[in-house]
C-alpha cells in the first residue's frame, strides 16, 4: 500500500489532537489541565515513528517498512525518556511528583479507552485490570498507590462515554479499521 507520507502525518495529527484532547477530559475529571500533554510527540524525530504507528493502527492494510518500525521503536524510546509523564522519564517511580502522576494517570485513561472503544482492541483490558498486570509492581508509594487508585475510582464514575467517544470522531472519519 503506497500511502502518501502527508496524508500519514495529517492523520497522526489529527489522531494527537483527539488523544490530547481525551487525556485532557480525564484529567479535568481529577481536577487538571494539561495544555502541553505530548507536545514532543508533534516534532522531531519522534514525530514521524509515532506518525507509522498510529497509522498503522487506524489503517489494517497499511505495512510500514522495517526502517519505518525502527523509527517507531525510537520514538517511543525517546517520547518515554523525554516525557515527565512516564514513568521511563524516572530512575524510581518515586521520584514522579504528583502532578506528572495525575498526568500520567489521565493518559492511561485516554490510551485505554482508545484501545477499549475507539480500535476495539481484542487484547485491551480495563484500566484497573491494566495496571495491576503491567504497572503495579513498579515501586510505588503508597502515596502514589492511593493517587492511582483514587483517580481510577473518579474517572469510572464520572466518564461520559458519549463525550469521549465524540472527541474520538474525527479521527473514526478518517480510519480504516
Amino acid at each position: 500500500m503506497n500511502i502518501n507520507v502527508n496524508d500519514i502525518f495529517d492523520f497522526y495529527e489529527l489522531r494527537i489532537k483527539c488523544h490530547v484532547e481525551s487525556m485532557n477530559y480525564f484529567a479535568s475529571l481529577l481536577g487538571y489541565h494539561f495544555p502541553e500533554h505530548d507536545s514532543d510527540k508533534v516534532r522531531e524525530p519522534i514525530r514521524t515513528g509515532y506518525s507509522y504507528i498510529f497509522y498503522k493502527t487506524y489503517h489494517k492494510n497499511f505495512h510500514p517498512t522495517a526502517e519505518h518500525e525502527a523509527l517507531c521503536r525510537d520514538a517511543v524510546n525517546l517520547h518515554h525518556a523525554y516525557a515527565t509523564h512516564h514513568i521511563q522519564h524516572y530512575k524510581d517511580a518515586t521520584e514522579i511528583p504528583d502532578i506528572n502522576l495525575y498526568e500520567m494517570v489521565a493518559d492511561w485513561a485516554s490510551a485505554n479507552f482508545e484501545q477499549m472503544n475507539i480500535i476495539h482492541d481484542p487484547e485491551s483490558v480495563q484500566i484497573q485490570t491494566w495496571f495491576n498486570n503491567k504497572m503495579a509492581n513498579q515501586g510505588w508509594s503508597d502515596h502514589q498507590l492511593e493517587i492511582i487508585t483514587k483517580s481510577f475510582d473518579i474517572i469510572d464514575k464520572n466518564t461520559d462515554i458519549e463525550t469521549i467517544t465524540k472527541i474520538w470522531q474525527p479521527i473514526l472519519e478518517k480510519a480504516d479499521l
